[in-house]
């Protein structure tokens, strides 16, 4: 049994003017496992992953990702996580590949977007402005940024969001 931890929380508290949105979270998540978190609209998901993520501070409580503490840990952690949180925004004006160019270069790391565009099914859109994609296009890009630096981790919120059934075939077997 794998006991090493992708994602550990401790009662992991967050509030927003004084209302607890998230309450006492604990969790742990074995690397190597997929790992779903549900919960109704409202509930708090998007909230634990910008905390997982070092976006929020906690207001209380302990979070780790691959070892790493969120707060005094978060740029390594961003480089060594793949993450889609809430809807991805992009240069509007700038094409795909320009847009995981300035991805790359801001994190950092390096790439293959060549790699990364076919992987998603964009590679022959590359080079179009990201204002001409549609609501799937735009998601599919969103999967390949988070893919690109071939993380350790992904964190997806809503990853198949705005994809039509054959994209959320292929997205599901690609994050497997």
């Amino acid at each position: 049994m794998n006991n090493v931890m992708a994602v550990k929380t401790e009662n992991l508290i967050k509030t927003f003017s004084g209302i607890e949105v998230i309450k006492g979270c604990t969790m742990n998540v074995p690397k190597g496992c997929i790992y779903g978190l549900l919960g109704a609209n409202g509930a708090g998901k998007t909230t634990i992953f910008k905390l997982l993520m070092g976006f929020l501070t906690p207001t209380a409580g302990k979070a780790e990702v691959l070892n790493m503490d969120v707060i005094s840990c978060r740029n390594e952690i961003l480089k060594s996580v793949g993450s889609i949180i809430e809807v991805p925004v992009f240069y509007e004006h700038l094409s795909a590949r320009e847009n995981l160019e300035i991805h790359l270069s801001y994190m950092n790391v390096t790439g293959d977007i060549s790699s990364a565009l076919e992987m998603v099914g964009l590679k022959s859109t590359n080079n179009q402005p990201v204002s001409k994609y549609s609501l799937g296009m735009r998601q599919r890009l969103g999967i390949a940024r988070a893919l690109i630096h071939k993380p350790k981790l992904l964190i997806l919120d809503e990853p198949i969001n705005g994809l039509d059934p054959m994209g959320i075939r292929e997205m599901r077997e690609l994050f497997i």
